[in-house]
Protein backbone atom coordinates (compact mmCIF):
# COMPACT_ATOMS: atom_id res chain seq x y z
CA UNK A 1 0.00 0.00 0.00
CA UNK A 2 1.39 3.25 -0.91
CA UNK A 3 1.63 5.64 2.38
CA UNK A 4 0.41 9.35 1.91
CA UNK A 5 3.51 11.21 1.29
CA UNK A 6 5.25 8.19 -1.18
CA UNK A 7 2.49 8.76 -3.40
CA UNK A 8 2.61 12.76 -3.94
CA UNK A 9 5.51 14.49 -6.46
CA UNK A 10 5.50 17.55 -3.60
CA UNK A 11 7.18 14.82 -1.07
CA UNK A 12 8.67 12.64 -3.42
CA UNK A 13 10.57 14.94 -5.44
CA UNK A 14 10.19 18.81 -4.19
CA UNK A 15 12.36 19.98 -7.14
CA UNK A 16 10.23 18.24 -9.81
CA UNK A 17 7.49 19.69 -8.25
CA UNK A 18 8.53 23.20 -8.38
CA UNK A 19 9.57 22.40 -12.02
CA UNK A 20 5.68 21.32 -12.78
CA UNK A 21 4.63 24.51 -11.04
CA UNK A 22 6.34 26.43 -13.37
CA UNK A 23 4.33 24.20 -16.19
CA UNK A 24 1.23 24.58 -14.83
CA UNK A 25 1.31 28.80 -14.30
CA UNK A 26 3.21 28.83 -17.91
CA UNK A 27 -0.03 26.90 -19.32
CA UNK A 28 -2.55 28.55 -17.13
CA UNK A 29 -1.40 32.20 -18.30
CA UNK A 30 -1.66 31.29 -22.12
CA UNK A 31 -4.60 29.34 -22.07
CA UNK A 32 -6.58 30.58 -18.96
CA UNK A 33 -5.73 33.53 -17.44
CA UNK A 34 -6.77 34.29 -13.82
CA UNK A 35 -9.95 32.63 -13.79
CA UNK A 36 -10.69 29.63 -11.24
CA UNK A 37 -11.51 27.01 -13.73
CA UNK A 38 -14.07 24.79 -12.20
CA UNK A 39 -15.74 22.51 -15.24
CA UNK A 40 -14.63 25.00 -17.47
CA UNK A 41 -11.96 22.90 -17.47
CA UNK A 42 -13.48 20.30 -20.46
CA UNK A 43 -13.87 23.80 -22.76
CA UNK A 44 -9.74 24.55 -22.03
CA UNK A 45 -8.76 21.33 -23.31
CA UNK A 46 -10.86 21.85 -26.45
CA UNK A 47 -9.58 25.68 -26.96
CA UNK A 48 -5.98 24.21 -26.28
CA UNK A 49 -6.41 20.81 -28.34
CA UNK A 50 -7.60 23.43 -31.30
CA UNK A 51 -4.86 26.31 -31.13
CA UNK A 52 -2.20 23.37 -31.43
CA UNK A 53 -4.31 22.31 -34.82
CA UNK A 54 -4.68 18.58 -33.15
CA UNK A 55 -8.01 16.98 -33.23
CA UNK A 56 -9.55 16.13 -30.17
CA UNK A 57 -12.61 13.73 -29.76
CA UNK A 58 -14.09 14.47 -26.01
CA UNK A 59 -16.04 11.41 -24.94
CA UNK A 60 -17.72 12.14 -22.05
CA UNK A 61 -20.48 9.14 -20.78
CA UNK A 62 -21.27 6.91 -17.80
CA UNK A 63 -19.53 3.64 -17.07
CA UNK A 64 -20.69 1.97 -14.53
CA UNK A 65 -17.41 1.48 -13.36
CA UNK A 66 -16.32 4.06 -10.60
CA UNK A 67 -12.54 3.09 -10.32
CA UNK A 68 -12.27 4.22 -14.10
CA UNK A 69 -11.75 7.83 -14.46
CA UNK A 70 -10.40 8.65 -17.90
CA UNK A 71 -8.27 7.51 -20.31
CA UNK A 72 -6.48 9.44 -23.32
CA UNK A 73 -5.00 7.81 -26.51
CA UNK A 74 -4.18 8.79 -29.95
CA UNK A 75 -5.53 7.16 -33.05
CA UNK A 76 -4.14 7.95 -36.82
CA UNK A 77 -3.41 11.73 -35.05
CA UNK A 78 -6.57 12.69 -33.32
CA UNK A 79 -6.76 12.60 -29.84
CA UNK A 80 -8.96 10.86 -27.77
CA UNK A 81 -10.37 11.75 -24.19
CA UNK A 82 -12.63 9.93 -22.34
CA UNK A 83 -13.93 10.94 -19.17
CA UNK A 84 -16.29 8.95 -16.78
CA UNK A 85 -19.33 11.44 -16.21
CA UNK A 86 -21.22 8.56 -13.46
CA UNK A 87 -18.77 9.94 -11.02
CA UNK A 88 -18.59 12.57 -8.88
CA UNK A 89 -18.34 16.05 -10.62
CA UNK A 90 -15.14 17.09 -8.56
CA UNK A 91 -13.35 14.23 -9.53
CA UNK A 92 -14.47 14.31 -12.96
CA UNK A 93 -12.96 18.04 -13.14
CA UNK A 94 -9.44 17.08 -11.58
CA UNK A 95 -9.39 13.88 -14.27
CA UNK A 96 -9.97 15.97 -16.78
CA UNK A 97 -7.03 18.53 -15.58
CA UNK A 98 -4.54 15.29 -15.02
CA UNK A 99 -5.22 13.77 -18.58
CA UNK A 100 -4.47 17.38 -20.05
CA UNK A 101 -0.86 17.02 -18.48
CA UNK A 102 -0.74 13.91 -20.84
CA UNK A 103 -2.12 15.58 -23.58
CA UNK A 104 0.41 18.39 -23.16
CA UNK A 105 3.50 16.37 -22.98
CA UNK A 106 2.68 14.45 -25.68
CA UNK A 107 2.07 18.33 -28.29
CA UNK A 108 4.74 20.62 -26.25
CA UNK A 109 7.17 18.07 -25.75
CA UNK A 110 7.03 15.69 -28.46
CA UNK A 111 6.58 12.85 -25.27
CA UNK A 112 5.55 9.44 -27.72
CA UNK A 113 3.99 7.80 -24.64
CA UNK A 114 0.52 8.65 -25.08
CA UNK A 115 0.88 7.81 -29.23
CA UNK A 116 2.56 4.37 -27.79
CA UNK A 117 0.62 3.27 -25.02
CA UNK A 118 -2.45 5.69 -23.52
CA UNK A 119 -3.03 6.43 -20.56
CA UNK A 120 -5.69 5.35 -18.09
CA UNK A 121 -6.46 7.05 -14.77
CA UNK A 122 -8.28 5.30 -12.13
CA UNK A 123 -9.71 6.24 -8.81
CA UNK A 124 -7.25 5.01 -6.90
CA UNK A 125 -4.74 7.22 -8.23
CA UNK A 126 -6.65 10.50 -7.21
CA UNK A 127 -7.41 8.78 -3.53
CA UNK A 128 -4.02 7.07 -2.62
CA UNK A 129 -1.58 8.56 -5.30
CA UNK A 130 0.57 6.49 -7.41
CA UNK A 131 4.64 6.08 -7.10
CA UNK A 132 4.50 5.79 -11.60
CA UNK A 133 6.46 9.01 -12.09
CA UNK A 134 4.22 11.22 -15.08
CA UNK A 135 1.00 9.99 -13.02
CA UNK A 136 2.65 11.88 -9.93
CA UNK A 137 2.64 14.63 -12.17
CA UNK A 138 -0.12 14.76 -14.01
CA UNK A 139 -1.85 14.92 -10.30
CA UNK A 140 0.20 17.61 -9.26
CA UNK A 141 -0.38 19.84 -12.59
CA UNK A 142 -4.15 19.11 -12.10
CA UNK A 143 -3.89 20.58 -8.24
CA UNK A 144 -1.56 23.47 -9.64
CA UNK A 145 -3.84 24.20 -12.25
CA UNK A 146 -7.11 24.20 -10.38
CA UNK A 147 -6.19 25.89 -7.68
CA UNK A 148 -3.43 28.02 -8.29
CA UNK A 149 -2.26 29.45 -5.43
CA UNK A 150 -2.40 33.21 -5.55
CA UNK A 151 -5.99 32.55 -5.84
CA UNK A 152 -5.70 30.13 -2.78
CA UNK A 153 -4.16 32.78 -0.86
CA UNK A 154 -6.31 35.29 -2.38
CA UNK A 155 -9.86 33.42 -1.31
CA UNK A 156 -8.42 32.25 2.45
CA UNK A 157 -8.11 36.29 2.82
CA UNK A 158 -11.88 37.06 1.58
CA UNK A 159 -13.51 34.22 3.50
CA UNK A 160 -11.67 35.26 6.82
CA UNK A 161 -9.93 31.27 7.25
CA UNK A 162 -7.47 31.50 10.10
CA UNK A 163 -4.56 30.08 8.73
CA UNK A 164 -3.52 28.58 11.56
CA UNK A 165 -6.29 26.71 12.39
CA UNK A 166 -7.45 25.15 9.42
CA UNK A 167 -10.54 22.97 10.07
CA UNK A 168 -13.36 20.63 7.88
CA UNK A 169 -15.93 23.20 7.49
CA UNK A 170 -12.72 25.47 5.80
CA UNK A 171 -11.77 22.92 3.39
CA UNK A 172 -15.32 22.51 2.22
CA UNK A 173 -15.19 26.36 1.54
CA UNK A 174 -12.92 25.75 -0.73
CA UNK A 175 -13.68 22.82 -2.33
CA UNK A 176 -16.56 24.75 -2.73
CA UNK A 177 -15.10 27.53 -5.08
CA UNK A 178 -12.35 25.47 -6.76
CA UNK A 179 -14.35 22.32 -7.56
CA UNK A 180 -11.50 19.89 -6.54
CA UNK A 181 -12.18 16.74 -4.40
CA UNK A 182 -11.73 16.74 -0.61
CA UNK A 183 -7.81 14.72 -1.21
CA UNK A 184 -6.96 17.19 -3.52
CA UNK A 185 -7.69 20.54 -1.71
CA UNK A 186 -5.98 19.28 1.59
CA UNK A 187 -3.27 17.72 -0.94
CA UNK A 188 -2.94 21.87 -2.14
CA UNK A 189 -2.74 23.30 1.41
CA UNK A 190 -0.23 20.57 2.42
CA UNK A 191 2.02 22.09 -0.75
CA UNK A 192 1.59 25.76 0.19
CA UNK A 193 2.81 24.56 3.64
CA UNK A 194 -0.65 26.21 4.93
CA UNK A 195 -1.15 22.93 6.75
CA UNK A 196 1.67 20.86 8.71
CA UNK A 197 2.45 17.42 7.62
CA UNK A 198 0.49 16.12 10.77
CA UNK A 199 -2.49 17.86 10.00
CA UNK A 200 -2.96 17.00 6.57
CA UNK A 201 -2.75 13.30 7.90
CA UNK A 202 -5.51 13.60 10.40
CA UNK A 203 -7.60 15.65 7.69
CA UNK A 204 -7.22 12.70 5.43
CA UNK A 205 -8.04 10.17 8.22
CA UNK A 206 -11.18 11.57 8.13
CA UNK A 207 -14.15 8.83 6.77
CA UNK A 208 -15.59 10.15 3.65
CA UNK A 209 -19.00 9.54 5.21
CA UNK A 210 -18.42 12.43 7.82
CA UNK A 211 -17.09 14.28 5.25
CA UNK A 212 -20.44 14.01 3.14
CA UNK A 213 -22.59 14.41 6.56
CA UNK A 214 -20.78 17.77 6.58
CA UNK A 215 -21.55 18.87 2.84
CA UNK A 216 -25.15 18.21 3.94
CA UNK A 217 -25.35 20.12 6.50
CA UNK A 218 -23.56 23.07 5.39
CA UNK A 219 -23.95 22.75 1.93
CA UNK A 220 -20.70 23.72 0.62
CA UNK A 221 -19.19 21.59 -1.97
CA UNK A 222 -22.24 19.72 -2.68
CA UNK A 223 -23.03 20.43 -6.10
CA UNK A 224 -19.35 19.21 -6.96
CA UNK A 225 -19.42 15.72 -5.08
CA UNK A 226 -22.85 15.01 -7.47
CA UNK A 227 -22.74 12.77 -10.62
CA UNK A 228 -24.29 14.61 -13.30
CA UNK A 229 -27.26 12.83 -15.01
CA UNK A 230 -28.39 12.83 -18.72
CA UNK A 231 -25.25 14.31 -19.52
CA UNK A 232 -22.83 12.74 -22.51
CA UNK A 233 -20.48 13.37 -25.41
CA UNK A 234 -19.64 11.28 -28.60
CA UNK A 235 -17.03 13.18 -29.64
CA UNK A 236 -17.68 14.72 -33.12
CA UNK A 237 -20.11 12.04 -33.23
CA UNK A 238 -23.21 14.56 -33.24
CA UNK A 239 -21.55 16.98 -34.98
CA UNK A 240 -21.18 14.58 -37.77
CA UNK A 241 -24.34 13.22 -38.18
CA UNK A 242 -25.61 16.41 -38.58
CA UNK A 243 -23.51 18.00 -41.21
CA UNK A 244 -23.81 15.08 -43.55
CA UNK A 245 -27.87 15.06 -42.73
CA UNK A 246 -27.86 18.58 -43.93
CA UNK A 247 -25.86 18.45 -46.83
CA UNK A 248 -27.61 14.91 -48.04
CA UNK A 249 -23.67 13.89 -47.88
CA UNK A 250 -24.88 10.32 -47.52
CA UNK A 251 -27.80 8.11 -48.49
CA UNK A 252 -31.02 8.50 -46.65
CA UNK A 253 -30.97 4.85 -45.54
CA UNK A 254 -27.36 4.92 -44.03
CA UNK A 255 -28.52 8.47 -42.25
CA UNK A 256 -31.48 7.20 -40.60
CA UNK A 257 -29.17 3.73 -39.63
CA UNK A 258 -26.98 6.44 -38.02
CA UNK A 259 -29.23 8.20 -36.18
CA UNK A 260 -30.78 5.21 -34.52
CA UNK A 261 -27.42 4.16 -33.91
CA UNK A 262 -26.97 7.35 -32.12
CA UNK A 263 -29.87 7.22 -30.20
CA UNK A 264 -29.22 3.39 -28.78
CA UNK A 265 -26.18 4.48 -27.43
CA UNK A 266 -27.59 7.82 -25.81
CA UNK A 267 -30.54 5.69 -24.81
CA UNK A 268 -27.93 2.85 -23.03
CA UNK A 269 -26.15 4.97 -21.54
CA UNK A 270 -29.43 7.56 -20.11
CA UNK A 271 -28.37 10.14 -22.07
CA UNK A 272 -30.92 12.93 -22.88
Amino acid sequence: MISLFDGILFKRDPERFEQIREIAAGFSSIYIGQNIIQDNIFTVIENYTKTKEKPLEWLRFPINDQELCACTFVRSGRIFVMLNSGIPMSKQIFAAAHELYHVRCFLEEDDPELARSGSILNATTIEKGTTEKEEMEANAFAGLLLVPVDALEQQIRIYQIDKSAIEMDDILTLMDIFAVPYKAMVLRLLEEQLISDARARAMLDIPLEEIRKRMAITDKAKRWDMIPSGYGKFGSLLENLTANTEQEALPKSRLVSDWKKLERLKKAYGIE
